[in-house]
This record gives structure tokens, sequence and C-alpha cells, in this order.
């Protein structure tokens, strides 16, 4: 009996530390995801304070702009969650050469997708900011960002897609210092290309001597936030080329061989990406309408719901690393053949991003103003904003889940399921009840955000049962 304790004792063991080197590996990969997405939303903090200070219009004029380019971007993030869940698997089974075959593919479909996009996004900028309900006095401003952002899709493409390649192969810290970069240089060019030449003075401390400053700029207003933006991304791109080019990686493709199509790898690139991108065109159609009811409401309501989703967009930073996190370990465990190691990968991810973005709700429910008014001090803006962030965050643990479980979901190329619930929840819960609370109920702004934490609690629960089930590991990808 004593024995049979002892060898009990000593299983224990081997589990807890399975389990602490499991938190220790979803840490290290999702630390600098982390560090990406805060590069990330400091650049749309970084666009949004500064043009915020140009007024509601021109907040209006770039959020419209962007929620359409965000559903073009759909299409590429689904061939990156393939390229990712492939090059993860390979990684896993030890297949370098299978991993670099994918990345080459993967690269090929940035090129035709680039051309693509680039013409329809330019030839049609008037007429999509139209179609989201764009008042006149926004018209052209939007259009002119709309336009100018286009032109840096190629490499924005080019950028996600094979961001996708090194996430796969367990690198994520090369994607934040590439975003780091390009957030400086659209900080830097924000700041010469939207205001216009001043003379800023100030006084230093201790010694009171007065100093003045003369800072050149080319006062472009909305457009040379577009500029900025366009010149950052296309940066991003261009560097990650070199790199994966360099032959320094893990991943290396080789620039002196002849980039041949590979159909195998493509159709196994999108059966799991179609479903993925089908997934997230829906998502982001469905917030694409979800905004267009906003807009209705005018542009100050608009203006206040921008505000909001830039602001709770810091909680988006651990959920975004560990749902990357996540998506690797998933697919190298599976890869490599452990299964439960999988499954466990992806409770700790949710785990510990749940922690963290409940902490955030807390700050998002008591002191909102924090948050808001680093993008703007109008009091109408505020009054509204404020009360939307204090309802989504109530909903930052399910929305911890949602990111967390789908991400798992992706690495293991169950993208199917995450399909499914994904229009359960945009299109079942939080477009429909947006339209019941804000046009039947006439509960405005308020309303449309209470449909949107409605749609993140459930969407939450299902990806917990779903994960749960463990169906997910028999896939064949």
């Amino acid at each position: 009996m004593a024995e049979k304790a002892e060898l009990t004792k000593s299983e224990y063991s081997i589990v807890n530390k399975a389990e602490a080197n499991l938190t220790k590996s979803t840490f290290k990969l999702a630390l600098p995801a982390i560090g990406e997405m805060m590069m990330q939303t400091l650049l749309g903090f970084a666009d949004m304070a500064m043009v915020g200070s140009l007024g509601a219009a021109a907040i209006t004029a770039i959020g419209l702009s962007d929620m359409p380019m965000s559903t073009a971007m759909s299409v590429f993030a689904a061939v990156s969650v393939g390229t990712t869940a492939l090059v993860a698997r390979s990684i896993g089974a030890k297949r370098q050469e299978d991993a670099n075959n994918v990345a080459k593919q993967s690269l090929i479909i940035s090129f035709a997708m680039s051309l693509i996009f680039t013409t329809l996004a330019f030839s049609l900028a008037e007429p999509i900011v139209k179609l989201m309900g764009a008042e006149q006095d926004v018209v052209p401003l939007s259009t002119v960002y709309f336009k100018t952002v286009s032109l840096g899709l190629p490499f924005m493409i080019i950028a996600m897609i094979m961001s996708g390649v090194l996430r796969g192969s367990g690198d994520t810290k090369t994607p934040m210092y590439i975003n780091g970069l390009s957030n400086v240089v659209n900080i830097v060019g924000n700041f010469f290309m939207i205001f216009d030449s001043r003379i800023v003075e100030f006084t230093i401390p201790l010694i009171n001597k007065h100093i003045s400053i003369f800072i050149p700029g080319a006062g472009m207003g909305v457009a040379g936030a577009a500029i900025s933006t366009t010149l950052a991304r296309s940066l991003s791109g261009i560097v990650i080329l070199l790199i994966l080019m360099s032959n320094r990686g893990v991943i290396k493709i080789n620039i002196k061989e002849k980039l041949k199509v590979d159909i195998v790898i493509i159709k196994r690139i999108f059966n799991i990406g179609i479903p993925a991108a089908i997934e997230q065109f829906f998502m982001r159609f469905g917030q694409l309408i979800f905004g267009r009811i906003i807009s209705s409401l005018g542009t100050v309501m608009f203006a206040a719901h921008r505000i909001t989703l830039i602001a709770e967009s810091v909680s988006f930073m651990p959920g975004f690393g560990f749902a990357l996190a996540a998506t690797t370990l998933v697919g190298q465990y599976l890869g490599a053949e452990k299964p439960d190691l999988s499954e466990k990968s992806g409770f700790t991810a949710v785990k510990m991003a749940a922690i963290v973005m409940s902490a955030f709700g807390i700050f998002f429910f008591v002191w909102p103003d924090i948050f808001l008014k680093i993008f703007t001090r109008d009091k109408e803006i505020l009054d509204n904003a404020r009360w939307c962030l204090r309802i989504v965050a109530l909903s930052q643990p399910f929305l911890a889940a949602t990111m967390g479980f789908a991400g798992g979901l992706r690495g293991a190329g169950d993208t199917k399921w995450v399909l499914i619930i994904t229009i359960i929840g945009i299109w079942g819960i939080r477009v429909s009840m947006a339209l019941l609370f804000v046009y039947v109920f006439k509960w405005g702004l308020i309303g449309a955000w209470i449909a949107m934490s409605i749609d993140l609690i459930i969407r939450g629960t299902l990806y917990f049962f779903r994960f749960k089930s463990g169906k997910w590991k028999a896939l064949r990808i």
C-alpha cells in the first residue's frame, strides 16, 4: 500500500513538473506576442490621440476607413492561420523541409493577394466609405485616408502572412521587434505629417531655462496620418521578407531557388484557411454592420464608439499573446503526437489570459476616464464612451476564453467550429440584438455595447465546450 502511494506521489511530481514547464513555455511565447500587440495598440493610440485633436470628423473618417479594411484583412488572416497551423505541425514533427515549403507557398499566395486587393481598395475607396454611412463632411477625408492606406496593402499582407510562418515555428520575438520598429516610424511620421510647423516652448526645471524649438510639419491632418501608417506597414513587410530570406532563423526561404507553385501545400493551407477566411469575413462583416448601425446614430456617437474600442484594445494585448501561444503550442504538441499536452496548453493559455484581462476589466469599470481622456476631452463623447467601457468590462473573462480557445482550435486546424461559433455569436447575437436594442428599444449606443457584451459571453462559453470535448485532437490536416 505504501509502495502504491509512493508511486502515485512520484507520478504527481512529474505531472506538476510538466505543467510548470507548460506554463513557462506558454509565457515565453505569449510575452513577445503581447509586446507585439502593445506596439499595434500604441499605433492605434498614436493615430487616435493625434487625429483626435482635429475633431470628431477626423476620428470618424479614420474609423469608417478602418472597418472595411479590417473586413478585407479577414482573408489575409485566414492564410496566416493555415500557415501557422501547418508550420507548427511540421516543426513539432521535426520536418524542417516541410515547414520551409509551407513558407514558400504562403509567400506566393501573399503576392497574388496583394495585386488583387490593392487594385480593388484603391479604385473603390469613395463608394466604400459612402456605403459605410459617412456623412457629407466626412466623405472627402475618409476617401483620402482609405486610398492612401490601400497603397500599403501589399506589404501589410506579406507581413501578416509571414508573421504567421514565424509564429508557427515558435518565433514570436521577431514579429514583436518588427512591429516595434514600425510603430516608431508611424509615431514619428504622425508627429511631422499631421500638424503644421510650430514652435514648442518649455522651461527646464531646476535651472529655470526657457527653450523654444521650431518643429517642421506638413500640416496634412488625416492624410498625414494615412501616409505615416502606410510607410510603417511597408517597412514591416520589407523587413520580414529580408529576415526570412537571410536563412538565419528556423524557417528559411532560399531566394536562389525559383519559387514554384505546389498545389498540394496550397490546398492544405486553404483547407484550414478557407473556413478561417469565411469565419473572419463573417466576423468582420458583422462588425462592419454593427459599426454601420452605430454610425446611423451620428458622428458624435460613432466617435464615442471608436474611442471606446481603442481604449478597450489595451485588454486585447494579453488575449492576443496567449491566443498565439495556444495556437503554436496546440499545433506543435499535436505534431509531436502529444494530444494531452496539447489540450493542457490551451487551458493554460486561457487561464493566464483570463487573470490578466479580468484585472483590466476592473480598471475599465472603476476608472474608465484614465483610458478615455487620452483621446478626447469632449464631454458629450466622454459621457457616452464611459458607460460603454464599463459595460464591456464585465465580459473580459469571456473575451479571454473567446480569444484563447479559438487560438487553440485554429492551431489544431479545427477552423470549421470556430466559423460556426463566430456566426452564432456575431450574427445571431451581436448584430440582431444591436438592431433590437438600438432601433426598437431606442437604447442608442449603450444598447449596442450591451449586445456586444452578450455576444462575448455566449461565444466564450461555446468555445470552452468545444475545446473541452477534445474532438479536435483527431483532425488530420
